[in-house]
């Protein structure tokens, strides 16, 4: 398998991995691994964050438009990004 975005430059080069949101396969260029944290809900509907973070594979462009969500949130309750 090939790296999607290197293919749409005009070269090749395999895949190390897979975007989790678009299912592109990307090469170790063009992979971007954020942590993405768990959370487990508990009596009265509060969630709660665990201590440790789970790993996320994304393309540039599906982390572009996922961290535009958590900007915008951020900027509706106060907080600073």
């Amino acid at each position: 398998m090939h790296c999607y975005q290197c293919l749409q430059a005009g070269d090749t080069r395999d895949a190390a991995g897979l975007c989790h949101h678009c299912s592109a396969a990307l090469c170790e260029e063009h992979i971007r691994e954020v942590d993405d944290p768990v959370t487990d809900i508990y009596p009265l509907m509060r969630t709660v964050v665990l201590p440790k973070k789970a790993r996320l594979l994304l393309c540039s462009r599906c982390k572009a438009a996922l961290e535009q969500l958590r900007t915008r949130h951020a900027e509706c309750v106060g907080i600073e990004h």
